[in-house]
């Protein structure tokens, strides 16, 4: 509601004033009165009102006085003066000081409350304005966080700035990253039966629930937890703070709490991989590629959902050498190539080693002594490999070329170690093939997106969530991509797409500057012409102008 303080210095006019206009009625509140300057002013900065109704002429200090010293004070304050003085020079120092309206007694109580209203529904619509305004600079403001987000974790598990550029980073962030031990988690998710709405909604409910775990893990003191979200990656946790003991102690509770969230779902599963405690900024990378290790061991149907990489380190299950080949201790364990074609499904890039390393592991180290057992693991795991290359239509032939003919590999090998390293190679290969189609599938996606926004922009509920939910993204997940692809954020490309159009029915119709703000998606005729403003450096009547000039 407008607040409104009225100081004049004759009695039955201020009774009058008061009495005549139904001030809630109005939308207004009636916040005091006095009979003259002095009387108000400290009541004026005690109540600060909206609006400042005065007389002129009045003992001790007069209306103008008042308004001079009320505006330093208050600079947003309207102030209406109602003068018994025709004279200009009067008027125009009223303007040198900003006074909204002028206006000359007698007056009927009509004409007041008519100017009165007009200033108070300015008021309320610079409001909207601000609020319309603060609301779009805080969706930009979260959407460049979270890219700048995703920027500092590349950071951290690249290590390509030095300790004090990404402190520097992380602190713009709000992110604390100073501490003594650090452990990272990668979270892996699959989320199924489910159709874009689901998935999408799914996806958006674990990981609020993670964001809400990981702010009550977030002791302050030095210790916390710092939640990543990595889209179809699933997430990335890291745990700090100056003692060893409770950095374990804190990624174990995290985890705990991760899978009382995934224990509610039904359509989700989960695997858990955690790395080492480091002790240096810099040695994160390490942890998160320990996590990266460990996660990749859920493709060996060990039954583990939290996976810890100190428990599952190479040759972890290894038949024990007794100088024979032990067949039992293969039959125990799945085939090598299904555990490949499972991994080649989801696994990730930085995986493909470890996991490699893991399938040897499990053979048993006196059995692949056997060349024949050697070799036929070996073409096992190839074709596996190599079906799954004709089954997504990539190149093979250019995979080859790279590492090497699989028969001369063979025919030249020293043992399972040489084969073991091609093997990895050609795994990891086949793995970025799949990434490189999945890529074709993401500029499809983000196409789509694209054409989607295109085509509804003019909708006043469109959002990054809504649009990313079209395309069974996350919205973080797609506020990243969309920004590296395109060159702006969403907002920043909505923005600009509302705006071409609005300039295209500026110069092409005569609809006025409130018809236009709701044909191109503004619910707020005001805050439509902010932003064209804002963006475009004139209003958008300057604009029309213009354009009308320049076709002359």
């Amino acid at each position: 509601m407008v607040r409104l303080f009225l100081c004049e210095d004759e009695i039955v006019m201020r009774d009058g004033i008061k009495k005549h206009i139904e001030w809630e009625k109005e939308g207004i509140e009636f916040v005091g009165e006095a009979s003259d300057g002095e009387l108000a002013y400290p009541m004026i900065l005690e109540q600060k009102p909206d609006i400042l109704l005065t007389d002129i002429k009045m003992p001790f200090m007069d209306g103008l006085e008042l308004a001079e010293l009320v505006k330093k004070e208050l600079p947003d304050i309207r102030i209406i003066i109602l003068s018994g003085y025709d004279e200009f020079a009067y008027a125009q120092k009223a303007v040198s000081l900003g006074v909204t309206e002028y206006l000359l007694k007698p007056i009927s109580p009509s004409k007041l409350k008519e100017s009165i209203r007009s200033v108070a529904e300015k008021i309320e619509e610079e409001r909207l304005l601000n609020a319309s305004e603060a609301e779009w600079a805080r969706e930009e403001e979260e959407e460049r966080r979270e890219i700048e987000i995703h920027r500092l974790f590349d950071t951290l598990i690249m290590n390509d700035m030095s300790t004090s550029e990404v402190l520097e980073k992380a602190k713009k962030l709000d992110i604390p990253l100073t501490a003594r031990t650090y452990q990272m988690t990668r979270i892996y998710l699959s989320i199924s039966g489910a159709g874009s709405d689901s998935f999408s909604e799914i996806r958006n409910s674990i990981a609020g629930a993670i964001t809400e775990k990981v702010a009550e893990l977030s002791a302050g003191n030095g210790a916390g937890c710092i939640a990543f979200d990595r889209g179809i990656d699933g997430f990335a946790m890291l745990v700090l703070s100056d003692d060893e003991e409770e950095t374990a102690s804190l990624t174990k509770e995290m985890i705990a709490d991760i899978q009382v969230i995934m224990g509610a779902q039904t359509e989700a599963d989960y695997f858990i991989g955690v790395g080492n405690i480091v002790n240096r900024l810099s040695e994160i990378r390490y942890s998160y590629d320990e996590a990266n290790k460990a996660l990749a061991h859920r493709f060996l149907n060990t039954g583990d959902k939290v996976i810890f990489s100190d428990k599952y380190e190479a040759g972890a299950g290894a038949a024990e050498n007794k100088g024979e080949l032990n067949i039992h201790s293969v039959t125990d364990t799945e085939s090598p190539h299904k555990v490949i074609e499972k991994f080649l499904k989801t696994g990730m890039s930085d995986e493909a080693e470890p996991l490699m390393d893991s399938v040897f592991a499990t053979l048993g180290e006196q059995n692949i002594r056997s060349m024949i057992f050697l070799n036929y693991v070996t073409m096992d795991i190839y074709f596996a490999m190599a079906r799954f290359l004709k089954e997504i239509g990539a190149d093979a032939a250019a995979i080859e070329e790279e590492c090497g003919d699989i028969n001369a590999v063979l025919s030249q090998s020293k043992g399972a170690d040489e084969i073991r390293i091609y093997l990895k190679h050609y795994l990891k290969a086949v793995v970025e093939a799949r990434d490189k189609k999945a890529a074709r599938k993401y500029s499809r996606l983000l196409h789509n997106a694209i054409s989607y926004i295109d085509e509804n922009y003019a909708n006043d509920d469109i959002s990054l969530n809504t649009v990313a939910s079209t395309v069974n993204i996350s919205p973080n997940h797609f506020s990243t991509i969309f920004s590296q692809e395109v060159g702006q954020t969403f907002i920043e490309y909505l923005i600009g797409k509302r705006m071409e159009r609005a300039k295209e029915l500026l110069m092409t119709t005569d609809m006025r500057s409130s018809e236009i703000a709701y044909a191109v998606g503004y619910k707020d005729p005001h805050y439509f012409s902010y932003t064209f403003k804002k963006t475009q450096g004139m209003t958008s009547r300057e604009f029309r102008a213009r354009g009308k000039a320049e076709n002359v």
